[in-house]
């Protein structure tokens, strides 16, 4: 999950504070990759402070958060109702200091989630375990575990901050598909199918690496090759298969941070055990998305993608959405909404079920004060997971969030 460390936040101050002086409101060289590794703006933002624990190379974020979810239906061997304490901490360290170039970090990310009743499984497939595009209560529950760490890995500049370096256990979120309105389900929408792409393999806790290269102050390129068979919460270093992906990212930022373009190819190989012994299963696929801020008070965004291969995943997916500022005086209040369609696999042993889902997301983030949140949210799901004995789902719950 992404948290705070966006493209368009980054740049954000490029269109909010007024030209202060002409070397304050344009880009230098490596601020698109300062926006999506670090968690403070240290380029484009003349009014930012600089704290003291980052004078020695730390930075971190913290989400700690109280969420209630409640169906009113469930797949079979799940929940109605799930109440959680969740948690998810990053950590940037410099190691070496290199101000021209950028110097060398340890990143480090944390997430977790802990039952608050005796009907909040730890399994799983929790209460919403039957929705294809929510797969989970909440986008950064891993499992069964109460707490994992997603990324472990060393981050090193070079080329005067213009190409990056990131290898380890490695979490493919924090850099592919960063939709800034759409990728941090503590922030904004909680169903997965807006969080990320529902068909990129982006995988973590997982051995791998990505390189990153601004080419100029509008274009930048990523790609990643990472394994996949280590679940969340395990050893990356003992894993029993041969399975991986390749992930890229094209990036082209125009208007300042107003509008920007993502295109991802992938391709995946997944070994399977069967009966019969085990087999290779490819899979490949393009997804694009755009993220527009036509004014200070709404930002835009939509996404969509295909895959060659049904049975890895989805088949295509398309949702649109968008944050509202309703209250110009409150720029942290904003209300969400989004919607999208997702087609999946045909159940051959199943006539009953369908092969589209549709999920629609509404949000309301009220600000209570710097460090709080409350987010009340509704979900309505039709042909949630493509099951046959459900047509449609209404999901409700809140989040009161701590960000610090």
């Amino acid at each position: 999950m992404k948290t705070q460390n966006i493209i368009a936040m980054a740049l954000a101050g490029l269109m909010t504070v007024p030209a202060i002086a002409d070397e304050t409101s344009k880009p230098t060289a490596g601020d698109i990759l300062q926006g999506i590794n670090m968690f403070t703006p240290a380029e484009g933002d003349p009014s930012y402070k600089v704290k003291a624990y980052e004078n020695f190379g730390t930075e971190w974020a913290l989400d700690i958060a109280y969420g209630y979810w409640n169906t009113n239906k469930t797949a079979p061997g799940t929940n109605r109702h799930s109440n959680y304490a969740l948690l998810h901490g990053q950590l940037n360290q410099r190691l070496i200091e290199d101000d021209r170039n950028g110097g060398t970090w340890l990143r480090f990310e944390l997430s977790g989630s802990w039952g608050l009743d005796s009907r909040t499984s730890k399994a799983e497939a929790e209460f919403v375990g039957g929705f294809g595009t929510t797969t989970d209560v909440h986008g950064d529950i891993f499992g069964p575990h109460n707490a994992v760490i997603p990324e472990l890995a060393l981050m090193h500049y070079f080329n005067g901050k213009r190409a990056c370096i990131i290898a380890g256990v490695v979490n493919l979120t924090n850099y592919f598909d960063a939709v800034s309105i759409a990728n941090d389900s503590f922030n904004s929408f909680t169903n997965t199918g807006f969080m990320n792409s529902t068909i990129l393999p982006l995988v973590d806790s997982n051995l791998g690496a990505v390189a990153q290269f601004e080419l100029n102050r509008k274009n930048y390129l990523m790609a990643a090759f990472s394994r996949t068979d280590c679940e969340s919460g395990y050893n990356p270093f003992h894993t029993h298969g041969s399975g991986y992906a390749v992930v890229g990212e094209w990036g082209y930022i125009c208007n300042d941070g107003e509008v920007t373009f993502r295109l991802n190819p992938f391709f995946q190989s997944i070994e399977t055990t069967t009966d019969n012994g085990s087999r290779t299963r490819k899979n490949a696929g393009l997804v694009g998305s755009v993220e527009y801020s036509p004014c200070t008070w709404a930002t835009l965004f939509t996404r969509a993608g295909f895959s060659a291969k049904q049975e890895l995943g989805n088949a295509a997916e398309f949702s649109i959405g968008a944050h509202l500022r309703l209250i110009p005086s409150r720029e942290n209040d904003f209300f969400g909404i989004a919607w999208g369609v997702f087609k999946g696999t045909n159940a051959e042993d199943d006539p009953t079920a369908h092969n589209r889902e549709q999920v629609l997301e509404l949000t309301y983030s009220f600000q209570v004060c710097d460090f709080m949140t409350i987010m009340p949210h509704f979900q309505y799901i039709h042909n949630p997971a493509y099951r046959g004995d459900c047509r449609d789902e209404t999901l409700v719950g809140v989040q009161t969030v701590f960000s610090f």
